[in-house]
């Protein structure tokens, strides 16, 4: 898949700027896959599925806003939406348990 490049002109300066389909961020030290959690703390804008949708690796799970930041919070793995620990609205904390995923083997 190729990835869009956008053009930034600041103070007359050209700047090329890369935009990322989807930020996949696992929380480092969580080997579970089947487990998406918070890798920052923040508070939960949307989700995206719901329990019992069929995923691939990429779709957006939900969006977590962080310092101002809308962040695309994304499966890494294929499978279905076993549970959803949070809603909208919710604040969340550094690796909380978002969603869980029964992965396709």
């Amino acid at each position: 898949m190729e990835k869009e490049l956008d053009k930034l002109i600041i103070d007359g300066t050209e700047y090329v700027t890369e935009v990322p389909e989807c930020s996949i961020k696992p929380y480092e030290g969580v080997s579970d896959p089947s487990e998406i959690r918070a890798f920052i703390p923040g508070t939960i804008v949307e989700i995206k599925v719901s329990e019992g949708d069929m995923i691939e690796p990429g779709v957006v799970l939900l969006l977590l806003d962080a310092m101002k930041m809308h962040n695309e919070i994304c499966s890494r793995e294929s499978g279905l939406i076993g549970k959803i620990h949070v809603s909208s609205g919710d604040s969340v904390q550094k690796n909380q348990l978002l969603v869980n995923i029964i992965i396709n083997k």
